[in-house]
């Protein structure tokens, strides 16, 4: 059974209901945001919000002003200690349930950026924390990058289709390995 926050009376629903829209980006606002300066009240009411199995309790006007104050917040810092060593390339891991997933990695001047394979488009992982899990994933798994080509069929380095056999049982093609 899910443990479930009372919600207080001035959030009680008394009119329109929040939107999905804003209860995700209400999410990632309390997910990024330093949230020190609020009182303890705000931070508990912030972190058990049940804002997905629950969202027709909370009231648009009231949620709209939650939001308010939560863009006047500064972003957390962000993790200096994590330093991506993660070679630009595509890769795949497997999530926590077990379904494999793809990925490509292409390191910036100052932030890795982490998309997403679905079908023929990507989509790039905004959220920090799962990149980062993601990252660290592809750092645990030596065999992440060869079996991205085994499975797509083409080079985990540069993307170009693997023609021969060699190189599909390895996952990269023969000018990125060097022979």
């Amino acid at each position: 059974m899910v443990k479930r926050t009372e919600v207080p009376d001035e959030f009680r629903n008394t009119g329109p209901t929040a939107t999905e829209r804003q209860l995700e980006y209400l999410k990632a606002l309390r997910d990024g945001k330093d949230l020190t300066t609020l009182t303890v009240e705000q931070i508990v009411w912030l972190n058990e919000a049940d804002l997905d199995t629950f969202p027709s309790e909370y009231p648009k006007d009231r949620i709209s002003k939650v939001i308010e104050t939560l863009v006047e917040l500064p972003w957390k810092k962000r993790d200096a200690s994590f330093k991506p060593t993660v070679a630009d390339g595509r890769y795949a891991v497997e999530k926590t349930d077990g379904t494999l997933m793809f990925y490509s990695v292409k390191n910036g001047h100052s932030r890795t950026f982490v998309d997403v394979w679905a079908s023929d488009t990507r989509y790039p992982i905004q959220n920090r924390d799962e990149a980062k899990r993601i990252l660290e994933a592809i750092q645990n798994d030596p065999d992440a990058g060869p079996r991205f080509g085994r499975e797509i069929g083409r080079c985990y380095v540069c993307g170009r289709t693997l023609t021969d056999e060699l190189s599909r049982q390895l996952g990269i093609g023969p000018i990125c390995r060097g022979g």
